[in-house]
């Protein structure tokens, strides 16, 4: 979660009130109720909720697009009996990953984050999921998810999802978004890499912005997903609307979070590494090139003393009034130039 000053919409309101704290803006709601059990599909999509028609025998997910309209959201809110706190808590973006539950519902906020290519920096976007009996309700802010593939395998005629409940939908979604973690680390990675070989290749310019920026972004993701593993805790242990079959399921999403979290601790040790390593470079770096300017000051200190001693205005100085004194002063210079850059060199030192 990037902070931001969201909460401040909130101030001074009474618990409950409506508001919607994010920035994304819809002309209206769009509602997207998808229908099905083991023989039968239905797709539909309207702006309202009274012109929704629910099939209670059959599984509904009811995917909501925009949260601006806080009247919409409070009637679908009454339709589906979901008191004033958790809508609430759907309209405030930036809200931490959380889970809220008893005998009658299921209610999860989670972070569904992707990668933009352009500006090379994770996006995140608030998911809220409501789970009552056969009805599965998802709220977003804008259209365009990542979870395509489950609407795919439910339009499918031979669909294993078809088999379960909404509890089932419900761990196919959470486990879409877990999963898509993993494309995100693979595009770190790669950032990362570029990085590193940027250092090798002693190109130093902005690469201490660079790593900052990996930094930043991997916080995006840890604070996106650590919280998730107490969600699946009290899934997979306390919440009674989810059947044990399913629970099963739960448990390898609980795996992938675990193996996602330890490629996150890989992955800041190598950013950490990544800083001192260009610390070190360019500290490297810049020792050299003090080492070639003394080296270079230091042959011209003999040359400075010649130039010295003859540049005195002392009249009786009899190597002034020699015809080839100018040119010897060269030839003396030369040679001690010569002589001086040839032993830094059997040094080591050029």
């Amino acid at each position: 979660m990037r902070p931001s000053n969201f909460n401040l919409k909130k101030i001074g309101k009474a618990p409950g009130t409506l508001t919607y704290t994010g920035n994304k803006t819809r002309d209206k709601t769009i509602l997207e109720l998808i229908t099905y059990n083991d023989e039968s599909y239905k797709k539909e999509r309207q702006d309202n909720i009274e012109s929704i028609s629910f099939m209670k025998e059959d599984i509904n997910w009811l995917n909501i697009y925009g949260l601006n309209d806080t009247n919409q959201i409070d009637e679908i809110g009454e339709r589906f009996e979901i008191n004033n706190l958790l809508l609430e808590d759907i309209l405030s973006i930036g809200q931490r990953p959380k889970i809220d539950y008893n005998s009658n519902y299921v209610f999860i906020v989670l972070k569904m984050l992707s990668f933009n290519k352009e500006e090379f920096k994770i996006e995140e976007e608030q998911v809220s999921f409501v789970l009552k009996d056969n009805f599965l309700l998802t709220f977003q802010e804008r259209e365009g998810d990542i979870f395509d593939k489950v609407r795919n395998r439910i339009e499918s005629v031979d669909s294993d999802i078809k088999k379960y409940g909404a509890d089932y939908l419900l761990y196919s979604l959470i486990d879409n978004i877990v999963d898509n973690n993993y494309l995100l680390l693979k595009e770190l990675q790669t950032m990362i890499d570029k990085v590193e070989i940027s250092i090798i290749e002693e190109n130093y310019d902005d690469k201490l912005k660079d790593i900052y920026k990996l930094r930043k972004e991997l916080m995006v993701v840890k604070t996106s997903v650590w919280p998730i593993r107490d969600i699946l805790f009290e899934l997979i242990n306390r919440v009674s609307l989810i059947t044990s079959d399913v629970k099963e399921y739960f448990k390898d999403v609980n795996d992938h979070v675990a193996q996602i979290m330890d490629y996150i601790m890989i992955y800041r040790e190598t950013i950490n590494g990544l800083f001192d390593t260009n610390m070190s470079a360019t500290s490297n770096r810049m020792n050299e090139i003090m080492t070639t300017l003394t080296l270079y000051s230091t042959i011209f200190i003999p040359l400075t003393f010649i130039t010295g001693v003859y540049g005195m205005n002392f009249v009786h100085m009899p190597e002034l009034d020699e015809r080839w004194s100018y040119p010897l002063f060269w030839v003396i210079s030369i040679i001690v130039c010569g002589g001086m850059v040839t032993f830094f060199k059997r040094k080591k030192w050029l």
